[in-house]
């Protein structure tokens, strides 16, 4: 096939620019980084690294060992807490470059590279430490090393190698979040759908593949079975499962229409409106090619990777609210589609417009992570979630104090949400365990880790922090019948400059009468 002779005027000078736009990127993350304020997913996933396990309630345990490798090298700091993720996001980024170089040359590589330094998905998302760095770095490895495969004989000893290596990569994915699945299933269809690439499916190679990836995965799932099922069981609910209705298929139909004009929105934005359109026309045309015969197999089979992760969520939509990032790794193939397309004069100009149009998104928001430039109200600002924390804890702290002065012989910290509870445990100065109750929340990891009652002794203090809404006056009336005393420590706020993201009330328990704090609710 085309991929086992030298790719035809391959441009040296090209490559190395396009390595120069990865590494600017990932400079740019790496100064952000200890600059921008942890989010409260990125402080719930630290806490997840004090505390390694096979697997967690919402993810698989990737990220936990990857903000662990950077707060071993640089502390419990926001740089130590995103490094591992920004190392990540360098091994995508170059594993989607050079695919881009080996389907389409130095020329498709620098495309690819610009793409994904002015997509705001990526150049926004891979700063972070969730579980989609080490998601979308395995799944552009994967994604490499499964082109190889299809680039060699059927059957033939090298193939079944890189058939290898697309498993193991398909392993870290798994061990990253669940929506890895979606690779090999996408794989499948792109081998369906291209009549030169159907027997494949009928050689040993793809299946030793992905019986490697599974047996990686195989601790998640001895975990999450042992403890019944809870993660699988939250996540196909989270993706895919719809909120019990009485409305009528009139209003039911409308929902979905908003939802599914959401998910697009979303992609727009996310991805920005030209590339999302210059992305979307690739994958069909590569769809089409492959249908009838013609191109590059190897794009069909980027197409279909592509086409399953964005059609799977679009028809989640259907039934439920989905996030604009989870088809993220549904991009990992579409840039390359994007950057080895046979653009026309008009497709160039507009691929020159819709790199021009990401890189200013990116700007605003850089800037906006940085100085609160744009006047939006803190409470709706996401960026602004991940400000304020530092008073918050400044404030609990200070209670603690109070209460070990009044002579209590043991003070706990504890929240309602997870954001809170690992926001504060990671800003007040111990860095303590602090528990949350997520009465009338979802659940989550801290209702598998031991709570209150399994860590204190009776006679113990309580400084409790919510949210100052309608819940949280009824909780603190239901803690108060745990303890001794109950009093409003009084309330605060956390701010992002002059604006308020949330208001909050703290108060102190005091003389724990050794009951569970959640019984009964």
């Amino acid at each position: 096939m085309a991929g086992e002779r030298p790719i035809a005027g391959e441009d040296d000078r090209a490559w190395r620019l396009a390595l120069a736009v990865v590494l600017a990127s990932v400079a740019v993350r790496v100064v952000l980084a200890g600059l921008v304020p942890l989010f409260p997913d990125e402080t719930y996933y630290w806490e997840w690294s004090r505390r390694p396990a096979a697997s967690y309630f919402d993810h698989p345990p990737a990220i936990s060992a990857v903000i662990a490798f950077g707060t071993a090298l640089f502390g419990d700091t926001r740089f130590g807490v995103r490094f591992g993720a920004i190392v990540h996001s360098l091994v995508g980024s170059l594993a989607a470059i050079a695919l881009a170089r080996r389907l389409g040359g130095g020329r498709a590589a620098v495309i690819a590279a610009v793409a994904l330094a002015v997509m705001p998905m990526a150049a926004a998302g891979l700063l972070l430490a969730t579980p989609a760095a080490p998601l979308l770095a395995a799944f552009a490895v994967g994604t490499w090393a499964l082109v190889r495969a299809v680039e060699k004989e059927p059957g033939s000893l090298s193939e079944i190698g890189w058939w290898c290596a697309t498993g193991l990569a398909l392993g870290a994915a798994l061990l990253s979040k669940y929506t890895a699945v979606l690779l090999p299933a996408g794989a499948a269809l792109g081998l369906l759908l291209d009549s030169r690439l159907r027997r494949r499916l009928l050689t040993p190679g793809p299946w030793i593949g992905l019986g490697l990836g599974l047996a990686a995965f195989s601790p998640v799932f001895m975990w999450t079975a042992e403890l019944g099922w809870p993660s699988f069981a939250f996540q196909l609910d989270h993706g895919l499962g719809g909120s019990p209705s009485n409305a009528g298929p009139a209003v039911r139909l409308l929902g979905a229409v908003n939802r599914e004009l959401e998910y697009v929105g979303g992609q727009l934005g996310l991805v920005s409106p030209i590339l999302f359109v210059l992305i979307g026309i690739a994958a069909l045309r590569a769809l089409r090619g492959g249908v009838r015969g013609l191109g590059d197999s190897r794009q069909t089979v980027l197409a279909g990777i592509a086409l399953v992760v964005f059609g799977t969520f679009a028809l989640s939509a259907l039934r439920r609210h989905v996030e604009p990032n989870w088809p993220a790794p549904a991009y990992v193939a579409g840039v390359v589609l994007l950057a080895t397309a046979a653009w026309q004069d008009r497709g160039r100009r507009w691929l020159r417009w819709g790199m021009w149009l990401g890189a200013a998104v990116v700007a605003v928001i850089y800037v906006q992570a940085l100085v609160p430039a744009i006047p939006i109200d803190a409470r709706r600002d996401q960026i602004a979630q991940g400000h304020g924390w530092e008073s918050l804890a400044g404030v609990t702290d200070d209670a603690r104090a109070r209460l070990l002065e009044a002579g209590c012989p043991s003070v706990h910290v504890a929240a309602n949400r997870y954001q809170e509870a690992s926001e504060l445990a990671f800003h007040l100065p111990d860095h303590p365990s602090v528990f949350s109750l997520n009465v009338r929340r979802r659940s989550n990891q801290y209702a598998i880790w031991p709570g209150f009652e399994d860590t204190a002794s009776v006679g113990d203090c309580l400084v409790f922090v919510d949210i100052d809404d309608g819940w949280a006056r009824q909780i603190v009336e239901d803690l108060g019948a745990r303890f001794g005393v109950t009093s409003e420590i009084g309330p605060t706020q956390r701010r992002r400059g002059s604006g308020v993201t949330a208001d909050y009330r703290l108060w102190a328990f005091t003389g724990w009468k050794g009951e569970s704090l959640t019984s009964g609710r």
